[in-house]
């Protein structure tokens, strides 16, 4: 019966039924249903309480209790509780789901109630970061703002981390460059193993130049420039954007100078398409001295990084 009234809402009256403080279930439910009436500091006080009490329920209730904390604000106590939850070795799959994403949702949150209060570089801690990289599944758009934040903060505090997301086969492959790229401007000298597309690539960022800095984006830009700047200028910059992303995705790969010209015929054929600008082949391979069985390759490869 008390199912069924908090499944249809009624969550006062269902309240009034749950007495029984000794059962943990009973406690669980009246998170429920103080959560369900908006009554959160309630729902903080007695989720406290039945969190230290909960055996079978305690992470349907950890989850109740989180929800109060994010709703009243107070964001770094359920971040806390989040991490230490996600930081056990054991957790079932289903609450591991769950608790990730509350965990981003109450970053997010957090972000948004405090962009205008603080300075960027105090909206998230170092912690709150790693554990953003470590979530397999995570926001996209977390993922890009805690690197941001990252940029002022010491990334040699979460190295074993970033280790782990460099070599994660599921980690964004332009995340994993800005990360290399933090670590370069922080001149971090030490090795690391970098996954991408299938290959596996040593670096050490203190040897590395930054992605737009290193010759190929000028080689590349050189030819793209040369074909297209005078006759569309539209295109070319187009081109130019895309050529920015394509380095950001494969880097560390280096691009060799013989095979600038291949490169940019590539670039502009496939943002011409994208634009559903007609292309004609043979004046493709005539511009810039490609032929057209290595250039269906380049534009397989290019595939790889629709988004």
């Amino acid at each position: 019966m008390i199912e069924e009234l908090i499944e249809a809402g009624e969550y006062g009256e269902a309240l009034g039924l749950l007495n029984d403080l000794s059962d943990e279930h009973v406690r669980y439910l009246r998170l429920v249903c103080l959560v369900g009436l908006g009554e959160y500091h309630r729902a903080k006080v007695e989720g406290s309480q039945a969190k230290a009490q909960a055996s079978e329920s305690y992470y349907d209730v950890v989850s109740m209790y989180v929800t109060a904390l994010k709703e009243l604000g107070e964001y770094e106590e359920a971040i806390e509780i989040l991490i230490q939850e996600l930081s056990m070795p054991y957790i079932p799959y289903q609450y591991e789901s769950v608790f990730n994403a509350a965990y981003d949702e109450v970053l997010l949150e957090k972000q948004e109630h405090n962009y205008e209060l603080e300075s960027k570089n105090q909206i998230f801690s170092v912690e709150e970061i790693e554990q953003v990289l470590k979530n397999k599944s995570g926001n996209e758009e977390l993922l890009f703002m805690a690197l941001d934040q990252l940029q002022q903060l010491n990334i040699r505090m979460i190295l074993p981390t970033v280790r782990d997301y460099l070599m994660d086969e599921h980690g964004h492959f332009f995340i994993k460059t800005l990360l290399l790229e933090i670590l370069i401007d922080q001149d971090v000298d030490d090795d690391f193993e970098v996954y991408k597309f299938g290959n596996i690539y040593d670096v050490n960022p203190a040897l590395m130049s930054l992605v737009l800095e290193k010759e190929d984006y000028q080689g590349i830009a050189h030819y793209l420039q040369n074909t297209l700047e005078d006759d569309n200028p539209t295109l070319f910059e187009q081109c130019m954007d895309y050529l920015e992303f394509m380095l950001y995705s494969f880097y560390p790969k280096e691009i060799y100078e013989d095979e600038y010209a291949l490169k940019a015929a590539a670039i502009h054929y496939y943002v011409a398409t994208l634009q559903n600008i007609e292309i004609d082949m043979d004046d493709l391979e005539m511009s810039y001295y490609c032929d057209r069985h290595d250039l269906e390759h380049e534009l397989n490869v290019l595939r790889q990084i629709e988004i």
